[in-house]
């Protein structure tokens, strides 16, 4: 699960991807859940049976964050178990050591945001002394060199003690969003051709740090494109909530780029009682009570897909106004609309 405690952060990285919509926001997000309270994260982590959650930002360990990281930390550990993995990105500005002997009891990992290793060595190395894994992750950027990237995990590597904690270096792939953009260009980086969401030359460059660190270091070095992100990451964490959410008469994707999105039946319409077309349904046209279901929020009813097209003319001669369609909607709090197929 991911947990964006605040899009609140000071470090101002020009190519920061956050959405408009999550920078302006004023509660936290449990995936696509805002929520204000423990209750409500902890509803969202039971509907995807979460094994674990990552906190993110903004900065969530920086001061303006922390007692909020802390308190949803706390209530994940007690509410599931000390096995729920946790872990949290930080530039470690604010982090001391009495920040950090409050909060590790409830971190298993802390992943660094690396600017400029040689400042920030001192509070990785305070990270280490306490009893968790930690780690550097950092976008991959062109225009830095291999020898930026070179500079960093060699620097790691001086400060890891020899016991059986998990040391790593994890690489992103630069991502373009619609805020970032032209930031990126002004930073003299382009877009890659073929992948318009991803900078050019990112993921060439990550590929020969990898190579090199294989060679040179026995720090573990990874790296994750945004392909891993957008069609395994997502569509993993959109499965497993689709299958502890959905409704009997939905119908989830299994495979592919599109797994974990429910093919819906819907029945829009603002001109007829919603009861009353339920009614019609089940009634007059057999379909069993536990396939239909209204959402009032959204003014629409709910059923098979496969069922609704085979009675669509029944119910446009019945309700001539109402719209009838199938479509592929995200299992998440939002229920993002990526497909809509009008069947009249």
């Amino acid at each position: 699960m991911v947990v964006l405690v605040s899009s609140q952060c000071s470090s101002s990285c020009f190519y920061c991807p956050l959405s408009i919509e999550r920078k302006e926001a004023k509660t936290s997000f449990a995936n696509e859940r805002p929520f204000s309270s423990i209750s409500e994260l902890l509803v969202e982590a039971v509907h995807m049976n979460a094994k674990g959650a990552s906190m993110t930002g903004g900065d969530p360990l920086e001061l303006h964050s922390f007692n909020k990281t802390l308190s949803y930390c706390k209530a994940l550990k007690e509410h599931f178990s000390e096995n729920f993995h946790i872990h949290a990105y930080t530039r470690g500005k604010d982090l001391n050591k009495s920040l950090l002997k409050e909060i590790t009891p409830y971190l298993d990992e802390i992943r660094f945001h690396v600017l400029n290793i040689k400042k920030e060595i001192k509070t990785i190395q305070l990270a280490i002394q306490f009893e968790i894994d930690v780690g550097i992750e950092i976008p991959v950027i062109p225009t830095k060199g291999m020898s930026f990237y070179q500079e960093i995990i060699k620097k790691f590597e001086t400060i890891i003690p020899k016991d059986n904690r998990f040391f790593f270096i994890n690489l992103n792939e630069l991502e373009i969003s619609e805020t970032n953009y032209r930031n990126i260009l002004s930073h003299k980086l382009e877009v890659d051709e073929v992948r318009l969401s991803a900078v050019k030359n990112s993921s060439r460059l990550a590929m020969e740090i990898v190579e090199w660190a294989t060679m040179n270091t026995k720090i573990p070095v990874h790296y994750c494109a945004l392909a891993t992100k957008d069609n395994v990451q997502l569509p993993n964490r959109l499965f497993r909530l689709a299958m502890n959410t959905k409704l009997p008469s939905d119908v989830v994707i299994e495979e592919g780029t599109d797994k974990g999105l429910l093919i819906r039946g819907i029945i829009k319409t603002v001109d007829y009682d919603l009861e009353e077309v339920k009614r019609y349904l089940v009634l007059d046209l057999d379909i069993p009570a536990n396939l239909v279901h209204i959402d009032y929020e959204k003014q629409r009813l709910l059923t098979n897909a496969a069922l609704l097209e085979e009675i669509t003319q029944e119910i446009i001669t019945k309700f001539p106004k109402a719209q009838v369609g199938m479509a592929e909607e995200y299992p998440s709090f939002d229920n993002l609309q990526t497909t809509f197929i009008p069947f009249n």
